[in-house]
């Protein structure tokens, strides 16, 4: 599905940078100047473009980073606007928050995840309407905020992924089209979300969080959404724990996996073979180990236990798809760190051995890719959103440099820094 362009500007743009990693991979350009028309670059000439006289009536705006280092807008594949740590929970805001509190508090973060730098998202998770209206008016230039994708409601299984919260004669309130058992079933639920508005797809086939637990969806059940999704152009991603879950919807003819974390050597093989996108929240798991570390927090030995096993579990799998050279792509799982927090995981993961320029590629043109939308984010080439961060110094040396951005820029326009 097309990227929508947002709010097109009257004028053109000229953003003059000092240095500019234009696609990831690709040398560092030094004083470059991108020229920008409704949104789009047009141009990327060597040089500084000289400033019109300020009274004629060009109509060209310029920008000078000439301060600065200058990457295409990052972007994270994984994250619930409408979830934050300190929030009430998930269960309790079911029954007591309305579409248009959910509607506000996700257009709070998902300002503050526009400012930090990250243009373009994947909300993974939603209840209500909220997320579609938020993504539409964001698309109608009425809003600010990131470029998103919505999966709406997480597909699951009847009884599957965690849905105990309630008694049954609750729960059975918010047993909603995105429940289904057998192969018809599923690809009616697939069909319904992508009617409901949904361009992305999510599918919860982990049951828990243990490491040896089955996946809660059949093979023929799995294989039935992918290729549904696959009719409607959308992408489908699996949030897996367990290697069998993991490596279900691998086999079914899933784009990715996101979490991840416990794989095994069959996943390996299988995301060779598929070439699926491995999408490990690194930074969620860290703050749940740092929860069950905490001694002040009331939680019982097995939730500490679990939560240890897990981050223990995802680092050692993010280190086994890195180091076999298997596609990664950056998600956060936003949410369970605070939204404009996404960056966080960049430096993280330096920090566990992978290389600065390896990471932006992460958050940049291979989410891009993973989303289906490289041919209009990902990277600063001609035809493509001019989405980007500046930040003072080089990434590629420090990689927290894109924690503290100097400045964001979204189709050519700047954003407001100061969000609610």
């Amino acid at each position: 599905m097309a990227v929508q362009a947002g709010e097109v500007p009257e004028h053109d743009t000229v953003i003059f940078a000092r240095h500019a990693l234009l696609v990831a991979g690709e040398p560092v350009r030094d004083n470059v100047s991108l020229y920008v028309r409704n949104g789009r670059l047009v141009t990327v000439e060597e040089g500084r473009v000289e400033a019109e006289d300020p009274g004629d009536d060009s109509g060209v705006r310029h920008i000078d980073l000439s301060c600065c280092f200058v990457v295409p807008g990052l972007i994270d594949t994984q994250t619930h606007l409408q979830s934050q740590l300190g929030l009430p929970p998930t269960m309790l805001r079911l029954v007591t928050w309305t579409d248009a509190d959910n509607a506000l508090q996700a257009y709070v973060h998902g300002r503050r995840t526009l400012a930090a730098g990250f243009t373009t998202i994947r909300d993974m998770g939603s209840h209500g309407d909220a997320m579609y209206a938020l993504r539409d008016a964001i698309n109608a230039g009425k809003v600010p905020g990131p470029r998103i994708q919505v999966a709406g409601e997480i597909i699951m299984a009847t009884g599957g992924d965690l849905r105990d919260w309630y008694r049954p004669e609750v729960e059975a309130v918010f047993h909603t089209g995105a429940v289904c058992d057998g192969a018809d079933d599923c690809r009616r639920a697939i069909r319904e979300q992508v009617a409901l508005g949904s361009d992305t797809i999510k599918v919860a086939t982990k049951y828990d969080l243990a490491d040896g637990s089955k996946s809660q969806f059949t093979l023929e059940e799995l294989r039935a959404m992918a290729e549904a999704a696959n009719a409607l152009g959308v992408k489908i991603t699996a949030s897996a724990f367990s290697a069998d879950s993991i490596n279900r919807p691998l086999e079914a003819g899933f784009d990715a996996v996101v979490h991840g974390t416990f794989v095994d050597d069959e996943s390996l093989k299988l995301l060779q073979r598929s070439g699926a996108w491995f999408i490990p929240t690194l930074v969620a798991a860290r703050t749940v180990k740092e929860m069950a570390e905490n001694p002040d927090l009331p939680l019982s030995d097995a939730w500490r236990q679990e939560n240890l096993a897990i981050y223990h579990g995802m680092v050692a799998s993010f280190q086994r798809v890195r180091e076999a050279g298997l596609p990664i792509a950056f998600g956060t799982d936003a949410g369970w760190r605070p939204h404009g927090g996404n960056a966080e995981q960049l430096v993280q993961m330096v920090e566990l051995g992978m290389k600065p320029a390896d990471v932006i590629a992460t958050a940049t043109l291979n989410a891009a890719r993973a989303m289906g939308w490289a041919d209009d984010v990902g990277s600063l080439e001609v035809g493509k959103y001019a989405d980007l961060v500046a930040v003072r110094g080089s990434p590629l040396n420090d990689i927290s440099e894109l924690t503290r951005p100097h400045a964001v820029i979204k189709g050519g326009e700047p954003v407001e820094r100061a969000a609610p």
